[in-house]
């Protein structure tokens, strides 16, 4: 990557990239330097930091094949880039199917299942609301006009996405409809990497994609990875507690990750919520899923986020394999009885601040 394009991505994704940094290198300390010989490769993609540390392992030449999937998957998946698969079905709602990449195909099939099974909470359509808000790193403005933002959320509509597998096309129904791919992109391109992994032998790793992590096999003495849970209120700098993992995916949302501050001092967060065009009021400010596949921790954490404690802990408990960590904005923690035993709470830093309740 050139000096431009990482000075370019550093400045959309620098809160992402600090918040993540902190996770990988708390991760880092929990394996311990001396657990054997091990590989790691960092650099900037997906508007964030990207690391992957390969346990039990000395051959670098292991990470080129899992680099170039993030590589061809970023430019295959991104909104931005013109003459992307993405921007092709914006530019192309109302008039006409678009042909596009088996990896855009799957991963748009996949969104549409999490739309349904969501209620429409999760709505991969909510491309017109994200464009009209822009959120990205932390700044001062105002919010959209509220005219703005119903036009928007008329153009967001997962049930308007027609998939035709015979040429294995998408068409979006209406002009000015869009595709965003942000609540689960991520999720995706961290299990595809592992694949690649698997398929190249690795027993033991750690992928930490701006904060959606994935890990294989413990380490390579066969004890769990420490994944941090972070402190909400002061984001990149503590930990709330400890997440043990051998196997399986740990992806957060919160409030505190992309937002902007209008001149009256209210706060506007990037997770939409597709019913009423703004920030999601859901009486949440970060949600924490374990599960097995990224791309399922990724869309749920967003998932969770919108439907609130009552509702989010519902659907977890609906589903196996799933697990989650709320936190309220009344500085309550929420764990699901599967994350009893993984799920070590600091209570001397955090005990004063937070209450905890285990389910």
């Amino acid at each position: 990557m050139n000096q431009m394009s990482i000075k370019k991505t550093l400045k959309r994704g620098i809160l992402f990239a600090s918040v993540a940094i902190a996770t990988f290198f708390l991760m880092q300390y929990l394996a311990g330097c001396e657990q054997g010989k091990s590989v790691t490769r960092s650099d900037f993609l997906l508007d964030t930091f990207v690391s992957i540390t390969l346990y039990g392992e000395s051959d670098e030449s292991l990470l080129a094949q899992p680099f170039e999937r993030i590589e061809a998957l970023n430019t295959t998946l991104t909104a931005f880039e013109t003459g992307s698969d993405l921007g092709l079905i914006k530019e192309n709602a109302g008039i006409q199917p678009v042909v596009v990449s088996d990896d855009t195909y799957r991963i748009i099939e996949k969104s549409i299942e999490y739309s349904k099974s969501s209620g429409g909470y999760f709505d991969v359509t909510i491309g017109p609301l994200v464009d009209i808000w822009g959120i990205h790193s932390p700044e001062t403005k105002e919010a959209p006009a509220p005219e703005a933002i119903n036009a928007a959320k008329a153009k967001t509509d997962y049930t308007k996405i027609i998939l035709n597998p015979a040429d294995q096309s998408v068409y979006l129904t209406n002009a000015g409809m869009a595709v965003n791919l942000g609540a689960i992109a991520k999720g995706y391109i961290a299990d595809e990497v592992m694949a690649v992994l698997k398929q190249e032998g690795v027993e033991h790793a750690l992928i930490n994609l701006g904060g959606n992590v994935l890990v294989m096999g413990g380490k390579a003495d066969n004890t769990d990875f420490g994944v941090g849970v972070e402190d909400p209120r002061n984001p990149g700098n503590g930990y709330l507690g400890v997440l043990s993992l051998k196997d399986g995916s740990v992806v957060t949302s919160g409030d505190y990750q992309r937002y902007f501050v209008d001149t009256a001092g209210k706060k506007y967060h990037h997770i939409l919520d597709p019913f009423t065009g703004y920030p999601a009021d859901s009486g949440l400010i970060q949600v924490t899923v374990v599960a097995k596949a990224s791309v399922d921790a990724d869309s749920l954490s967003t998932t969770l986020f919108l439907l609130g404690l009552d509702e989010g802990l519902k659907k977890v408990e609906a589903q196996p394999d799933v697990e989650a960590i709320f936190i309220t904005n009344e500085n309550k923690i929420v764990v699901t009885s599967g994350l009893n035993d993984a799920f070590v709470f600091d209570e001397e830093n955090y005990g004063d601040t937070y209450t905890l309740e285990r389910r």
